[in-house]
């Protein structure tokens, strides 16, 4: 999560902490509980699975590691990072091209594989 700190513009870690803190309401709580952590999940029977994360996000080493274990868990999936990307970067739509290109991505892939 730190990797990216500096250059993700909208998300840092006492951001995040704040956010699972609000979430678990629990100080005893294990954040690798797999009940907790998609990232410890059993994915097994996940349905088909579009990710795309900014790649200036905090979070894209977790991006990552969870498009590796779409793969490890043979689950349909499309995984891509978006080049300089920013955390929830669908909010350029309209606005930044790059996004406008990964919405039109992600919709050609779930129509291909969830159906029109």
């Amino acid at each position: 999560m730190d990797e990216n700190e500096e250059l993700d513009k909208m998300l840092s870690r006492d951001i995040l902490e704040q956010f699972r803190a609000a979430w678990l309401q629990d100080h005893g709580v294990d954040f690798a509980d797999p009940d907790i952590s998609i990232l410890n999940a059993d994915l097994t029977g996940l349905p088909p699975t579009a990710l795309h994360y900014g790649e200036y996000e905090a979070l894209a080493g977790e991006g990552a590691d969870f498009g590796r274990r779409l793969v490890d868990f043979k689950i349909l999936s499309e995984v891509r990072p978006l080049p300089e990307g920013q955390h929830s970067f669908i909010l350029g739509a309209g606005r930044v091209p790059e996004a406008d290109r990964a919405i039109e991505q992600m919709g050609q892939w779930l129509r291909r594989h969830l159906g029109s």
